[in-house]
């Protein structure tokens, strides 16, 4: 087994691609025609939420991400 399937940030940063890579899918899946302009396919707080907790999780992926990057202390610091 690789060091990359077993490195957890590597994992969280696949899930998270993967996740986008579905929201792009369903995004470009064509809409039904409801004869309605005004209707929506997804109730917009529906939609505002989900960004919200996306963006939430970005934010912590790369809070993760950094820590993960930075060079460890030395023992002569």
């Amino acid at each position: 087994m690789s060091d990359g399937a077993r490195d957890p940030m590597a994992m969280a940063a696949a899930r998270l691609e993967a996740a986008v890579e579905r929201l792009a899918q369903a995004v470009a899946r064509p809409r039904a025609v409801t004869g309605r302009e005004d209707s929506e396919t997804v109730p917009r707080a529906e939609v505002a939420a989900m960004a919200e907790r996306l963006d939430a999780t970005i934010a912590r992926l790369r809070v993760a991400l950094a820590e993960e990057l930075r060079p460890a202390p030395s023992e002569t610091d």
